[in-house]
């Protein structure tokens, strides 16, 4: 019989992203072994082309809400198998119940280590300590580890496709207007907070340097209708510009996102997309930085764009972007120039 063992993260995007490598490195390295694989059903589309991985859609808002939910989760999954060990790549309160109950009937855990006083000491005000901490997807691999499963995630990395994806997408690029012979390029202009999105009305201005070097096929990529509506405006300005935003499935925008020869992005879900399906990578970094873990996987400082934190010493100065800017002035972002982001998008589609 099939040894199985339970693997928990939930959220967000990208953090579900970086898993990916380390389970393709897991499934070559251990096909005797399966991985239950517990996290938003929306995110199945990152490992379902991976043998011996099966996805359990947990439903948070839904059937498995509160610590009644927990339960029937829990007993969801034991309807499944047995599992020798539970790998909690999360390490939140939803994932300590889970193990907790798992625990009550002899399944043994292992947790992350998220470094949260590292990343502290890296981001608080004064005496900051600066060192590149460990990348999501390194320290995704040393908990495996620690369950006594050693591994070595592939760098660089790429989604495989699946073939539906791909008719879906022949669809809609034939459905466009798509000159021949054009670089594509990819931008995401939003990430979850303001404090990792440069100045969305620069991206006019950015377009019409682009256009005018070279040209160029350009895909706009976005969620939400606030998102939509505001991409929207360039499209109106750029009719040439294709609007991504709302019109393809998750599975399809990755497909399209391995054909481009570059993608724009900030510090942000689409950034991880981009990366881990070996796409040239052009990200702005502002209130955040790569040191603590989270910059484009398999990809060098030419990934990178931010201002220096000789010049800012202030960054970084959030983990996550979510606190206001202490200077309250945002010059992380507001000091990187149009000219500066179209000379280095540049030098990604030349790389």
């Amino acid at each position: 019989m099939m040894k199985q063992l339970i693997l928990l993260r939930f959220s967000a995007m990208g953090d579900v992203a970086l898993l990916a490598p380390v389970v393709q490195a897991f499934t070559v390295r251990y096909p005797d072994v399966r991985i239950t694989l517990v996290t938003r059903q929306k995110f199945a589309v990152f490992f379902e082309n991976f043998p011996n991985v099966r996805v359990v859609g947990a439903d948070f808002d839904g059937r498995h809400k509160g610590f009644n939910g927990l339960v029937k989760l829990f007993n969801e999954l034991r309807s499944l198998g047995t599992y020798s060990i539970l790998v909690d790549a999360h390490q939140n309160l939803r994932s300590a119940v889970l193990k907790a109950l798992f625990r009550l009937v002899g399944v043994p855990s292992v947790t992350m280590d998220k470094g949260r006083a590292e990343k502290k000491a890296l981001t608080r005000k004064e005496n900051k300590v600066r060192r590149r901490l460990p990348h999501s997807v390194e320290r995704y691999a040393y908990t495996f580890d620690w369950a006594g499963y050693a591994l070595e995630p592939t760098r660089p990395f790429q989604f495989p496709t699946a073939e539906s994806s791909n008719d879906d997408l022949a669809d809609f690029l034939s459905r466009q207007s798509i000159p021949s012979d054009t670089p594509w390029l990819g931008i995401a202009p939003f990430a979850q907070h303001a404090q990792k999105m440069w100045p969305f009305e620069r991206f006019a201005p950015l377009l019409e340097q682009l256009y005018a070097q070279q040209p160029l096929t350009i895909f706009l990529f976005g969620g939400g209708a606030s998102e939509i509506a505001l991409l929207d405006t360039l499209r109106q300005r750029f009719p040439q510009v294709i609007l991504v935003a709302g019109k393809l499935s998750l599975a399809t925008e990755l497909a399209l996102i391995s054909r481009l020869n570059g993608m724009l992005c900030m510090d942000s879900g689409n950034m991880h997309l981009a990366a881990l399906s070996g796409v040239p990578v052009l990200s702005v970094w502002g209130a955040t930085h790569p040191d603590a873990g989270f910059g484009p996987w398999g990809q060098g400082e030419e990934a990178i764009l931010q201002i220096s934190t000789d010049v800012l010493t202030c960054r970084p100065c959030s983990v996550f972007g979510n606190k206001p800017c202490w200077r309250g002035d945002l010059a992380c972002l507001n000091d990187i120039s149009v000219e500066r982001v179209a000379e280095s998008v540049q030098k990604m589609l030349s790389r």
